[in-house]
């Protein structure tokens, strides 16, 4: 999993870093649990930048859906999931909004 580290401007997330956490799940093919000590040096890092956390990145051996375990998830971390499918590169976001799921748009400036 990546966690992204930058701004929330006007609704806009926006992403200026990246920080990969390990997983360390007793089951790490079908499950992801980040190491909790990478969450925290992550949550310091956007700190000491003055940034948030923005979103988070992980895959799926599927298409780019959220799972039940991801809603479960987004409804504690309310930033942007992109889900990325292993297989095909294809990707999407999603984020919990008035307890809905709704897609995001994705857009890849340089």
């Amino acid at each position: 999993m990546f966690i992204g580290i930058g701004k929330v401007e006007e609704g806009v997330y926006s992403v200026e870093y990246v920080n990969e956490c390990r997983n360390i799940a007793l089951e790490p093919l079908s499950r992801f649990v980040a190491d909790p000590q990478c969450i925290l040096d992550t949550y310091r890092l956007a700190e000491e930048r003055g940034k948030e956390r923005t979103t988070l990145i992980h895959s799926h051996p599927a298409p780019p859906k959220p799972s039940s375990e991801d809603i479960k998830g987004m409804r504690l971390w309310r930033v942007p999931w992109i889900i990325v499918n292993s297989y095909s590169g294809e990707y999407k976001a999603w984020i919990i909004h008035n307890e809905s799921l709704e897609e995001v748009y994705i857009e890849f400036i340089q």
